[in-house]
């Protein structure tokens, strides 16, 4: 007997795979480089259903953005909240992330990225959020002994993100990959502001293999 598939599950489903195969081919190629026939192409749809789902390449760009950050987002709170794991333990869990994440992307697609108006509004609106966090989360981890407390975090944070954007627009990683550019940017900025225990304790980790 033949299975009926319910419409509004295949359809989930295949936006799902839409989103997979689209942010696959952005990251490793540039979105630009991708045209929406080539991703009709390798899902063997056609390019009007593609349509019907994603209006176009921007609405398709936006989505795939934003749930991989809310999917960082929500990994990163479960860890914070998992027993044991305290401010150190979440730095490095980013850290982690950011690294596999950096791995298998091109730059250009940092660049390309800013051709999309409704993306860079969405990624504004996610920094302020973020922004307001990081100072909070800095201050758990002067409470918790690994941070300095005799230091500014807001000014430490607008810092690092002046560093991440004159990677960007100077082209570093033209001289270096953008996993070698990110382990020396945290690098410095980590050590810099902990304490003796918090040094101490990363020394750790990365001995013991915990952090690549």
């Amino acid at each position: 007997m033949r299975t009926m598939v319910n419409p509004t599950e295949y359809r989930r489903e295949l936006k799902g795979r839409i989103l997979e195969v689209a942010m696959r081919e952005f990251k490793t190629k540039g979105i630009r480089s991708v045209k929406m026939d080539d991703i009709a192409h390798l899902l063997s749809i056609s390019k009007r259903t593609l349509y019907e789902i994603y209006s176009d390449k921007q609405a398709l760009v936006l989505e795939g953005v934003r749930q991989e950050e809310e999917m960082s987002e929500l990994h990163l709170q479960s860890f914070s909240k998992q027993l044991g794991n305290d401010s150190l333990d979440i730095v490095m869990e980013f850290y982690r992330l950011k690294l596999k994440e950096l791995s298998i992307i091109n730059p250009v697609f940092f660049e390309d990225l800013k051709k999309y108006r409704l993306v860079m509004e969405y990624m504004f609106e996610r920094h302020v959020e973020h922004q307001k966090r990081a100072v909070a989360f800095f201050q758990r981890g002067v409470e918790e002994g690994y941070f300095r407390s005799d230091v500014d975090y807001d000014i430490i944070s607008r810092i690092g993100e002046d560093a991440v954007r004159f990677v960007m627009e100077s082209r570093m990683y033209k001289e270096y990959n953008l996993q070698h550019i990110f382990r020396n940017i945290i690098f410095l900025f980590l050590r810099g502001f902990s304490t003796e225990k918090g040094i101490k304790m990363m020394d750790r980790m990365f001995e013991e293999g915990g952090v690549e």
